[in-house]
């Protein structure tokens, strides 16, 4: 593939549906659990229900669930992959950055092989199942991005991203990146990365260009 050299505004934010799917846990519950409490604590001033808490705790759980519903809706647009012209954004609230020079090979990745869902806990096999409905064909392709090294030490890495989200130990450092489009994903990497490889080496060649120039006119001024 020949990158271009224009390259230079962010690519496509590429949603992580693992995140999507976390989040999307939690809408309908706290939805439901908001207005079950609100017309609880409506019906209240009617009603001699018996309140343990009081009136007032109960409509306060009321806005934190409804608090919760909204953030669960709008937090998956925060959790993204998104190429920029000398790094990649991995945004997971957290933002984290990892240059080009730190990446390897891109490639397909069957999600099976690396984490085998009979070798998952049931609540863990409950989450991913519907993302394996998703692409119809038994198996769920990912996108690999093999890293030289992680930005960051590894432990602090798993508090902020799933554990799906990475390389097993056996395969080294390197992230595991479920998008709605794999293929695009990882043809917009290497696109960026090589444009990144070309404005290295017309720079690199500026360089040398330029000190041959300088050189030349210091022999000729001895």
């Amino acid at each position: 593939m020949t990158a271009s050299p224009r390259r230079t505004k962010p690519g496509f934010k590429h949603s992580l549906r693992i995140y999507e799917r976390f989040f999307g846990m939690f809408v309908w519950p706290s939805f439901l659990l908001s207005i079950a409490l609100y017309v609880l604590w409506w019906i209240s001033f009617d009603y001699p229900i018996p309140l343990p808490l009081g009136r007032a705790p109960i409509l306060l759980i009321a806005v934190l669930a409804w608090l919760s519903f909204v953030f669960s809706l709008i937090a998956p647009s925060f959790c993204y992959v998104q190429c920029h012209r000398n790094y990649i954004i991995i945004s997971v609230i957290y933002p984290l950055a990892i240059a080009y020079s730190r990446v390897g090979n891109v490639v397909p990745v069957n999600f099976n092989t690396k984490y085998p869902p009979s070798r998952q806990s049931w609540s863990e096999r409950n989450f991913l199942e519907p993302l394996f409905y998703e692409q119809k064909t038994g198996q769920l392709t990912v996108v690999g991005m093999q890293l030289r090294e992680y930005p960051l030490p590894l432990p602090w890495l798993k508090l902020w991203f799933n554990k799906f989200m990475f390389f097993t130990k056996q395969d080294g450092p390197g992230f595991l990146f479920l998008v709605r489009n794999w293929m695009a994903l990882s043809h917009e990497i290497e696109d960026y990365r090589e444009a990144w490889r070309s404005r290295r080496v017309r720079k690199a060649h500026g360089v040398s260009v330029a000190s041959r120039v300088l050189a030349s006119k210091g022999d000729r001024k001895r």
